[in-house]
Parts: C-alpha cells; sequence; structure tokens
C-alpha cells in the first residue's frame, strides 16, 4: 500500500450529513480535528458555514454544502460535489433527521412521509451513491447516527421511531454485504442527548449533566475508526446516560405526555 494510501484510510475524506448543529456539527469538527477533510452538509447555510470557519480556525480543511438532502437528487450532489473539492468520500456519516412525537393514529400522512425520507431514505440515497466507490478502492467507513428508540417500543414515537428502527436494519445490511471488501458500516444509537431535536432536562426534572452532550457521541464515532482493520464493532452500538431517570424511552414519554397536558400537541423538529 503506498504512503498516500494509508494516509486516506487513517483520515479518509468526510461527508457529514446534518452538520450544522447538534452531534452533525459535533461530529464534524472531531472528524476534521483527526485529519479528515470534511463536508458539511446542511440545510441552514449560516450555520452550516459557521461550523466550516471554526474547523478552519483550528486548522483544519471544511468544504460546505447548502442543501435539503430530502429534495430530488441532493444526496447525488452532495457526493459529487465532495468528490471534486476535497476528493472521493472514505467516511458518510449520516446524522441529519426529523422528528414529529405523535401517536399512529395522531401522525398526519406528510410527517410520516418527511421522517422516513429524512431518516432512513436520505441514509440510502447517500450509502448507494458512495459504496461503488468505497468497494473499488476496497475501504470506506458508513456511520449512520440511529436512536435508542429505534431499539424500543415507545409509544407516541410515530414515524421516528419506525425510521431509526429500519436505518438500523439498512446498517446491518451494508455491513453484511460489504464487510469482506474492507467498509465497516455502524449505527450509533445515542440515548437523551442535549440538542435541539431532544426535550429539555429541566423541563423534565433531570440535572443537565446527567444527558449526554453531543461531543459524547463524536467521541464514539472517533473511537470506533481508531479500532483495528480486524476488529468489528456494532453494526449497533448504543450509548447511554448512565443515569436510568435520563433513559431516552422513558423522556420521550414523558415529554410527550407532558406537551399533551400543556396542549402543545405533538412536537415537530428537525436538523438542518
Amino acid at each position: 500500500m503506498t504512503a498516500t494510501a494509508q494516509a486516506g484510510r487513517r483520515h479518509p475524506v468526510a461527508l457529514v450529513a446534518g452538520a450544522s448543529s447538534g452531534i452533525g456539527a459535533a461530529v464534524a469538527r472531531r472528524l476534521a480535528a483527526r485529519g479528515s477533510a470534511v463536508a458539511l452538509v446542511g440545510r441552514r447555510e449560516p450555520e452550516l458555514k459557521e461550523v466550516a470557519e471554526s474547523i478552519r480556525a483550528a486548522g483544519g480543511t471544511a468544504l460546505s454544502l447548502a442543501l435539503d438532502l430530502a429534495e430530488p437528487g441532493a444526496p447525488a450532489e452532495a457526493v459529487a460535489g465532495t468528490a471534486a473539492g476535497l476528493g472521493p468520500v472514505g467516511l458518510l456519516v449520516c446524522s441529519a433527521g426529523a422528528i414529529r412525537l405523535a401517536a399512529v393514529h395522531e401522525t398526519e400522512e406528510r410527517h410520516w412521509e418527511r421522517q422516513l425520507r429524512v431518516n432512513l431514505t436520505v441514509p440510502f440515497l447517500l450509502a448507494r451513491e458512495v459504496l461503488p466507490g468505497m468497494r473499488e478502492r476496497g475501504f470506506g467507513w458508513v456511520v449512520n447516527i440511529g436512536s435508542g428508540v429505534g431499539s424500543e417500543v415507545v409509544p407516541g414515537s410515530g414515524g421516528y421511531g419506525v425510521s431509526k428502527h429500519a436505518v438500523h436494519r439498512l446498517t446491518e445490511l451494508i455491513h453484511e454485504e460489504n464487510r469482506d471488501l474492507g467498509i465497516r458500516a455502524v449505527t450509533v444509537a445515542p440515548g437523551w442527548v442535549s440538542t435541539r431535536l431532544a426535550a429539555r432536562p429541566a423541563d423534565l426534572g433531570v440535572p443537565e449533566e446527567e444527558v449526554l452532550e453531543a461531543e459524547d457521541i463524536a467521541d464514539t464515532v472517533a473511537w470506533l475508526l481508531d479500532r483495528p482493520a480486524r476488529m468489528s464493532v456494532g453494526p449497533l452500538v448504543r450509548v447511554e446516560p448512565s443515569a436510568s431517570r435520563a433513559a431516552a424511552g422513558d423522556a420521550m414519554t414523558r415529554h410527550l405526555t407532558r406537551s399533551r397536558a400543556e396542549g402543545a400537541g405533538p412536537d415537530t423538529e428537525e436538523t438542518p
């Protein structure tokens, strides 16, 4: 293996979807600090540029691509733009997400479709774009940010819970189909993380320090990348708060109950 190829495997060009805030931004910064050139993809251009500038200020390389990945053709455009600006994608991280908490009978079709599109179809389309090149080069990583809720039956999780459960299986398929070709696929499934998508700990009587931070998930991704080639972890890796009162499923149930009691209705949010 040439020195260039070895460097590419240690610090592969990364595409991070949903990189303008939360877990995606934290992962992008960590990957850049490790030496990867990182393409940041998200809908909100000002926030995306802010993350990119912070990476460059720290001596890293970042390319911002303002795209709504749910739009037709956008995943292919993101991968092509990354290849043109930084080189072929060797590490794909899918962190973009949409959530609408509601019981099945309360879920509108448009909300169901949006969540499945963003949480499941977008990771599929991005993986479909990058896998042929990874297979040809004999190396690559696909990291999907799932959810602990995807491994549990949480009433009220609706299309979010279904789509996150499905993305876990998508990752398993990618792993099995490509494990003998130098490609590893892992879903990192966090519990309650303090981001704009999650309930505020104070609202549920949980101390802030008991809830995970986005940097904890970035640490997990970095740890996975440091495993030797002979070692497989996952393809599902759950990362939960230590405190039982900060468990994701219970917190989501209490949050939905509280919202209904206050007449706020189902929650909706989407990562940039």
